[in-house]
């Protein structure tokens, strides 16, 4: 393609106006013949080549602006309103309003999805430190009989314990934890410690005479004074209500308060009656 401003000189020598179809392998000036010439296959100097002069400008040859024209601006996109108008009533662009109605520019975001009210919260995984604040305290354990103890003879430990709810909050939620009493461990307070799983009666709940052994009852070796103590392991559940009913995770161990317990030391006499009966007796 020929570009603008380029020129093109071709010298054609006709040798005869009556020429016939041969004449055209006539050599003409140059050494061309007049076929090559006509054909623009050779220049004037008998080259094979022609010469092209001008300058070339970028852009289509069917550009309407000329060499070196700028390109036409794209056509403005068109509003994709029906009316062209802005929602505010003005006519430059969008605007858009936030939840008060007051003006936030063009730059709209998306209304933040409803909430689903009846959509219940999530409760976390509930230890057992969640709820210790919330544990009962044990009673003092029974002594028996009448809260001594008498050497090499059964001592008989009795603890009441029964399932304990209490109320309150937690996770920010009203709640109602209930606690079921697991394990009874107890310290006799001479080094010897005893864990069960049983229930801790009396005597008379059992139906046994004093100072027969039961399955906390314990023996001193010799008198004097020992310090009783019972320690209680509690499972726990957590009632949330409408959100549902969750285990605590391990137990919670609730000491109850220490008991002093006094040791004595039975001994036996043959006598003819009781000090009661004779009570200048020896030993009375």
């Amino acid at each position: 393609m020929l570009r603008s401003g380029a020129v093109l000189l071709l010298v054609v020598v006709a040798t005869s106006a009556t020429s016939s179809t041969d004449d055209l392998a006539v050599p003409v000036e140059g050494g061309c013949d007049i076929a090559q010439v006509l054909a623009g296959l050779c220049d004037g100097d008998g080259n094979d080549e022609l010469e092209i002069e001008g300058e070339e400008t970028e852009g289509g040859g069917s550009d309407p602006g000329g060499p070196g024209a700028p390109a036409p601006e794209p056509p403005p996109e068109a509003d994709p309103r029906p009316d062209g108008e802005s929602p505010d009533g003005d006519d430059g662009g969008w605007s858009c309003l936030d939840g008060e109605g007051n003006l936030i520019g063009p730059g709209c975001i998306d209304d933040p999805p409803p909430e689903d009210d009846d959509e219940p919260d999530d409760i976390p995984e509930i230890s057992w430190r969640d709820v210790a604040s919330f544990a009962p305290t044990p009673s003092a354990p029974a002594i028996e009989p009448f809260g001594v103890a008498i050497a090499r003879a059964p001592m008989n430990v009795a603890i009441a314990a029964a399932p304990h709810t209490v109320g309150g909050e937690l996770f920010g939620h009203p709640m109602a934890v209930t606690f079921t009493p697991e394990l009874f461990t107890i310290d006799y307070g001479d080094g010897t410690t005893l864990q069960t799983a049983d229930p801790a009666p009396t005597w008379v709940q059992l139906g046994q005479e004093q100072l027969t052994p039961t399955a906390t009852s314990h023996v001193y070796a010799e008198r004097g004074m020992a310090t009783v103590t019972v320690e209680i392991s509690y499972s726990a559940t957590v009632d949330f209500g409408a959100l549902g009913v969750y285990p605590v995770n391990g137990f919670i161990v609730s000491a109850g308060s220490p008991v002093d317990v006094r040791i004595h030391e039975k001994q036996s006499y043959l006598v003819d009656g009781t000090c009661a009966e004779n009570p200048t007796a020896p030993g009375c």
